[in-house]
């Protein structure tokens, strides 16, 4: 099973620690390419603060960035007031 890219050449020896970090990061860069095609947002510089929500309350408090549940509260009541 091949994890590191074709530009590393294979007798290199690499350090555990640092293989784990260069996995994690491929991994998280994954589901935001996911979550971000899922938004229909497809570069980093079309994400706006309106695209995010945080998970809980303590995170909207602490960063401004509205609560899950309060994220988009108006849009649906008007759509559901209609």
């Amino acid at each position: 099973m091949k994890i590191l890219p074709a530009c590393i050449p294979v007798p290199m020896k690499f350090r555990l620690g640092a293989l784990g970090i260069y996995s994690y990061c491929q991994k998280t860069r994954t589901g935001l390419q996911q979550l971000m095609a899922g938004s229909r947002n497809f570069n980093m510089s079309t994400i706006s603060r309106k695209d995010v929500m945080c998970l809980t309350e303590e995170a909207a408090k602490v960063s401004g960035i509205p609560y899950v549940m309060d994220a988009y509260r108006e849009e649906a009541e008007a759509i559901l007031n209609q």
